[in-house]
Parts: C-alpha cells; sequence; structure tokens
C-alpha cells in the first residue's frame, strides 16, 4: 500500500488540470478524513482568493461565505498570514470565530448515545490541526483537520507532532491543485 504522501501526489496530478474544482476537492477532502481518522465534517479546504480564504470543502461552506486573511480571531488566517502550521488540541478555549462552526453539515456528532437529543455543543471543534498549502507564488490555501465532540475527550485523541508533520507534507503535495 501506498504512503499517504504518495497517495496524495497521485491524487494532486489527477486533480491539476482542473485545480480545487468541487469534485476534486471532495475527493480530496474525503481522503483527508481517510488518512486522519476523522469525519468528512472535520476536513476544511480553503483557498487564497485575493484577501481572503474560501471553503473549497466542506463545499456547503463555500456558500456561507469567506475568512478576511487579516481576521484577528481566525486561525485559519493566522495560518496564511504566518505561513506556520500548528496544533490547538485545546481548541475549544482558544478565541477564534465560530460562525462555521455553526453551519450544520449533516454529520453524525461524536459523545452522544444512539437516539439521544443532541445538543449544540456537539458539533464544537475540540482539537484543530492547520497548515498553509505553500507554493512558489507563497500561500495559496489552508488546510485543516479538527475533531468535534461534546468535549475534548469525547472528540477524540490529541493530534500529535507527527500527525502535524505527516499534514505538512500532504499540504505540500497538494500545492498544485491550488490554482
Amino acid at each position: 500500500m501506498a504512503t499517504p504522501v504518495l497517495a496524495f501526489a497521485q491524487l494532486a496530478n489527477e486533480c491539476e488540470a482542473e485545480g480545487l474544482a468541487t469534485k476534486n476537492a471532495e475527493k480530496i477532502g474525503a481522503e483527508l478524513a481517510k488518512t486522519f481518522n476523522v469525519q468528512a465534517d472535520e476536513v476544511a479546504v480553503l483557498k487564497v482568493d485575493k484577501q481572503s480564504l474560501a471553503f473549497a470543502y466542506p463545499t456547503k461552506l463555500g456558500h456561507v461565505g469567506s475568512i478576511p486573511i487579516n481576521a484577528s480571531s481566525s486561525i485559519a488566517g493566522r495560518t496564511a498570514t504566518t505561513k506556520r502550521a500548528e496544533i490547538i488540541n485545546n481548541f475549544a478555549q482558544t478565541k477564534h470565530a465560530s460562525v462555521f462552526e455553526s453551519v450544520d453539515l449533516g454529520a453524525k456528532p461524536k459523545g452522544g448515545a444512539p437516539g439521544e437529543k443532541v445538543d449544540k455543543h456537539a458539533h464544537v471543534i475540540q482539537k484543530l490541526m492547520s497548515v498553509p498549502v505553500v507554493t512558489a507564488a507563497g500561500v495559496v490555501g489552508v488546510i485543516q483537520i479538527s475533531r468535534k465532540g461534546t468535549s475534548a475527550p469525547a472528540a477524540g485523541p490529541d493530534f500529535s507532532p507527527a500527525d502535524l508533520q505527516r499534514l505538512v507534507t500532504i499540504a505540500t503535495a497538494l500545492g498544485k491543485v491550488f490554482k
């Protein structure tokens, strides 16, 4: 079996001609979810569009709005401006813009019993990895992998430095798709 990085390099080659078209963004999002063992709604792929970050995946968030790169409360914006990858395993306690978390993406929340009424906190991002997608042209996007749940323990294990390094390498392999 190919390593995840090789699989993403191959996927980037397949998607390069059309760029981050909806079907390509969905393929990439699904593959990221599988690679990091998270739900599809715990992956975000954002593309730099002038002075904003636009959601390429999940596609539903692309219709909600974009994130100004210079927004002080935006982790994605900070990732784009500093070009630094980071892990925040206590994300729910971090000051951040949460408007996109309130959008129902239809995912089944973690941390509740089957059939139990789910409260609005079930889809709260508890843990996050955020990495810039950097090419020779500069930062062209941001990829974020999160773990959502009613609490940090319910969301799953903390992200590790090895997880972050793997995502950085994958983001580099995917750079050619962000055009």
